[in-house]
């Protein structure tokens, strides 16, 4: 016989929940959110998010967003490559520890698919 786990919104109390991480100053905090809620707590982060950096990895990172570009932001070590190449030959100044604002990753990849 197996065991359910039943999760519920840290926030609102309702189930489903899902687990989800948030890492800031060195803290790493996980919370319960309803869909909603989370949905709720992207579209309040998203300013925040999109003047950001996007640090690559080399793991699985959902990133997809109302209203965003949708999709993971992470980059591989050959995209990486490729829009180095093209900010490169587009005048654009990256910054040196290799991460890239959203902005730009956005505009490479708009390009790059274009």
């Amino acid at each position: 016989m197996g065991v359910r786990q039943i999760r519920y919104c840290d926030i609102s109390g309702t189930e489903p929940a899902e687990s989800h991480e948030i890492n800031i100053d060195q803290m790493r905090i996980e919370i319960d959110l309803s869909g909603a809620e989370y949905e709720r707590l992207l579209e309040i982060l998203g300013p925040y998010i999109d003047a950001g950096r996007v640090e690559a990895a080399a793991r699985n990172v959902r990133t997809a967003r109302p209203g965003g570009a949708g999709g993971s932001s992470a980059l591989t070590p050959d995209e990486r490559a490729r829009l180095k190449q093209w900010a490169a030959s587009a005048g654009i100044d990256l910054p040196p520890k290799g991460r890239f604002k959203r902005a730009i990753i956005d505009q490479w990849r708009a390009q790059d698919q274009g």
